[in-house]
């Protein structure tokens, strides 16, 4: 998964993914932006999640629903849950949605990319 982070003329920090991962970009973009204590919480959460103490987690924002699991994260725009519920989308093939509203990757790559995050925002 490759990614850059820059500030946008707005000076607001951004995030862009490679292809199949773009839903991360908009979700730390548009989502998560520079709320170091939310950052902090989903760092502690996945933390959780890695020593056993919980099966799952999950964060609902304005547009994306994040879910985290011992293995996987996995961002889905509300919008998808407007017309399915999160079952019915588990069952699906969802390469077939749009990549700006899917994606997912491995919980140390999701961890490996808010750390970056995290560092980004602190310089």
């Amino acid at each position: 998964m490759d990614y850059r982070f820059f500030y946008n003329e707005r000076q607001l920090p951004c995030a862009r993914l490679s292809m199949d991962h773009e839903a991360f970009g908009l979700w730390l973009t548009d989502e998560l932006g520079a709320d170091t204590e939310q950052l902090s919480r989903l760092l502690q959460a996945i933390t959780s999640l890695e020593q056993g103490q919980q099966t799952d987690f999950q964060w609902q924002g304005r547009d994306f629903l994040l879910r985290l699991t011992r293995d996987d994260a996995e961002v889905i725009a509300l919008v998808l849950l407007q017309d399915h519920s999160l079952e019915e989308l588990e069952g699906e093939d969802l390469e077939f949605y749009d990549a700006e509203s899917f994606a997912a990757c491995g919980l140390d790559d999701f961890k490996e990319l808010l750390s970056e995050w995290q560092e980004f925002l602190l310089d």
